[in-house]
């Protein structure tokens, strides 16, 4: 008996990036850029000793800061 299952059909989403061309270009700067946030989380890890299992709180600390940069006049 051959019984062949039906596969479901999942619907893949591709969100758009945030693009931070008309931010420059208009001289505004409302998000740090995935670069931005790379490198001051490395700074942060690496001010803690370069430990491992931090990465994750390292990140937002970074985002937060680099948000708090942009928001203050």
């Amino acid at each position: 008996m051959n019984v062949m299952k039906k596969r479901s059909k999942t619907t893949r989403i591709t969100l758009p990036q945030h693009d931070n061309r008309v931010e420059t270009i208009l001289g505004l700067k409302t998000h740090p850029t995935d670069a931005e946030v790379r490198q001051r989380a490395y700074e942060i890890h690496q001010a803690h000793g370069g430990a491992p299992g931090r990465e994750l709180d390292d990140w937002l600390q970074a985002e937060r800061e680099l948000k708090q940069e942009t928001q203050s006049p």
